[in-house]
């Protein structure tokens, strides 16, 4: 069954509607400005790919109510940001408003738009978005190649289709996990997909300990969790027990 992005757009517009914007704390914003942990988390390792962005232009993909953008802004970035949503796109402006960053948000259907000229971004930025393009991926990263400059930086965090008894372990635990119902953690075959687009694709593997994160426990313990996790993942084998992925390459 094809993806219905009405649908989907639709469910964001609804959570984002609920959303109340105030501004990050600045230790949150130094967090990825300057990542400590690249090796433990996902996100800080997708800064670290980044590289330095003073001055550098960034397309972020998908850029939902804006937190990552604002982020990218921080570090100094010329961020341009394209979400489905526009509920979502209004609370990306008011986020960035209140922190302070100037970033272009625009409503963008990026399945159908080509929302840039060839050849205009240092980075593409995809942060939990493409497990719900799947069906458009090729497509998708057809754009996403074309957008790249040569040489540019293509960085993505997506969930991974991890091991069929491990999911069912994790349905026993009581954490809500909001989620659309087209939405599918990345397949091999999604995989070569976007090799074929970006040939020197890489790949780190982080959570198995997903859902910790959601339980609310502090960064320090966070921390514990996720050198557990990289013990967990250097075992044979161990890469279908994790929850993301995040995957780099450059054009």
């Amino acid at each position: 069954m094809a993806t219905d992005y009405a649908q989907e757009r639709a469910f964001f517009d609804r959570v984002a509607s609920s959303t109340i914007v105030t501004p990050m704390g600045r230790d949150v914003l130094d967090r990825y400005a300057a990542p400590r942990h690249p090796h433990l988390f996902g996100k800080e390792q997708m800064f670290q790919l980044a590289g330095n962005l003073g001055g550098k232009r960034v397309l972020e993909v998908g850029c939902g109510e804006g937190v990552a953008s604002v982020q990218l802004a921080y570090c100094g970035a010329d961020v341009d940001a394209v979400d489905l949503s526009p509920v979502s796109i209004d609370v990306a402006r008011r986020r960035a408003a209140v922190n302070g960053q100037a970033v272009t948000f625009r409503v963008a259907d990026v399945t159908r738009d080509d929302v840039a000229e060839p050849d205009t971004y240092d980075v593409v930025w995809c942060d939990l978005i493409l497990h719900h393009l799947t069906d458009s991926l090729a497509a998708v990263m057809d754009g996403v190649r074309r957008w790249l400059k040569p040489g540019g930086v293509f960085v993505a965090r997506e969930p991974v289709a991890y091991a069929g008894w491990l999911k069912a372990v994790r349905r026993l635990v009581p954490v809500r996990v909001d989620a659309t119902d087209d939405e599918q953690p990345l397949r091999p075959e999604d995989f070569d997909v976007i090799r074929r687009r970006i040939p020197d694709l890489r790949r780190r593997y982080f959570r198995v300990l997903a859902r910790a994160d959601r339980l609310g426990v502090g960064l320090p313990l966070l921390r514990g969790l996720a050198r557990l996790d990289n013990a967990l993942l250097a075992l044979p084998g161990a890469r279908g027990l994790a929850g993301n992925v995040v995957v780099w390459g450059t054009k």
